[in-house]
C-alpha cells in the first residue's frame, strides 16, 4: 500500500472515529462528505473489513474500527512527528552535537548547560568525549568536534571561548589528616604536605592555576604526584595521602578516605570556558550558545 495514500485514509477514518459523523468529519478535514466516505470504504475494502457500522440515524465503530483506531493515531502522530524533525534538520535546529569536555566540567558545568538546552530546545542532543584542551581545539579546527568546555586557556585567533561557569577552589584531604579537622583551609597550610596536581598535558590551565595559588601563598609546592584522571585523584589522595586542591564541583564525588574543605579567605576561583569554532555554527549550535550566555559567568559571583 502507498504510505501517503495510506495516511490520507488514516487520517479520514480517524477523523470518522472520533466525530462518529461524515459531515462533521468532512468539515475538520476541508474536505467534502463524499470524499471522506469514499476513503473510507477504499481503508476497508484494502483491509478486508468493515470499520463502521451505519444506518441512517447513527455511525458506530465495529470491533475492528475500534481495534484500528489506537494504531491509526500512533501512526499519524509518529509521521508528523517524522515531518517535523525533517524540517528541522532542514533548519538546523535538529541534531546531536559533539563536545569535548575536560574531566571536572562534567561536574557542574556541562549538566547545567544540557539543562538550559534540554529546557528550550529539547529536539536537540549531546555527545560527549573527554578530551584534553589541546585535542579539543585540533578537533574543532578539523571539524570533527562541535564546542568543547576547557579551563581558562589562552585566547587563539581562530577560535572562540566564553566564560560560562566559575566556582570556588576546594582543598581534598585524606581522612584523618591533621588540617581534616578545620573548618577552613589556608593553602599556606599545605607548605610541606605531599601534593597532588593534575598534568599539565592534560588540564594546562587548571595545572598552573593550582602551582601558582602556592607559589602567591609563599612556597614552592613539593608535588609528589601528577594525574590526568578525576577518579584517580581521589583514589591516590585516599591511598597515599597526598592533599590537592581543586574545583568546588568535586564534592559531587563521594569517596571513602577523602575530606572536602572550604579554602580561608580569599577564596580563589577556577574557570570553565566553552569553546567553539566561529566558521562551523550550526543552527542548533547557536541554540546552544544562546543558552550558555545564561550560565553562571565570572560577572555573576
Amino acid at each position: 500500500m502507498n504510505s501517503e495514500l495510506e495516511l490520507r485514509l488514516l487520517r479520514s477514518f480517524c477523523a470518522v472515529a472520533e466525530e462518529l459523523h461524515f459531515r462533521r468529519a468532512a468539515v475538520r478535514l476541508h474536505a467534502t462528505q463524499s470524499a471522506v466516505s469514499q476513503q473510507v470504504k477504499e481503508l476497508e475494502q484494502r483491509l478486508g473489513v468493515a470499520l463502521f457500522a451505519r444506518n441512517r440515524r447513527r455511525v458506530e465503530l465495529t470491533d475492528a474500527g475500534r481495534s484500528l483506531y489506537g494504531d491509526a493515531r500512533e501512526m499519524l502522530a509518529k509521521a508528523e512527528a517524522t515531518v517535523l524533525r525533517t524540517r528541522e534538520a532542514a533548519l538546523g535546529l535538529r541534531g546531536t552535537l559533539t563536545f569535548g569536555l575536560i574531566g571536572a566540567a562534567t561536574f557542574e558545568a556541562m549538566p547545567a548547560l544540557m539543562r538550559a538546552v534540554r529546557d528550550k530546545s529539547p529536539e536537540i542532543g549531546f555527545r560527549v568525549r573527554e578530551m584534553t584542551a589541546r585535542e579539543q581545539f585540533a578537533a574543532l579546527r578539523d571539524g570533527t568536534l562541535d564546542a568543547g568546555m576547557v579551563r581558562a586557556e589562552p585566547r587563539t585567533a581562530d577560535l572562540q571561548l566564553r566564560t560560562v561557569w566559575r566556582e570556588p577552589v576546594i582543598c581534598l584531604l585524606p581522612a584523618g589528616h591533621r588540617l581534616a579537622a578545620r573548618d577552613r583551609v589556608a593553602i599556606g597550610d599545605l607548605e610541606g604536605e605531599p601534593i597532588l596536581n593534575l598534568s599539565r598535558d592534560y588540564d594546562p590551565a587548571a595545572h598552573d592555576l593550582y602551582v601558582g595559588l602556592y607559589r602567591k601563598a609563599g612556597f614552592e609546592p613539593r608535588i609528589v604526584q601528577e594525574v590526568s584522571q578525576i577518579a584517580t585523584i581521589l583514589f591516590v589522595i585516599a591511598a597515599t595521602g597526598c592533599v590537592a586542591l581543586g574545583p568546588a564541583g568535586f564534592t559531587v564525588l563521594r569517596r571513602d578516605g577523602v575530606v572536602f574543605r572550604p579554602l580561608a579567605p580569599p577564596v580563589p576561583q577556577v574557570t570553565t570556558r566553552l569553546v567553539w569554532n566561529p566558521k562551523r555554527v550550526s543552527r542548533a549550535l547557536e541554540a546552544v550558545l544562546d543558552c550558555s550566555a545564561k550560565l553562571r559567568p565570572a560577572a555573576e559571583l
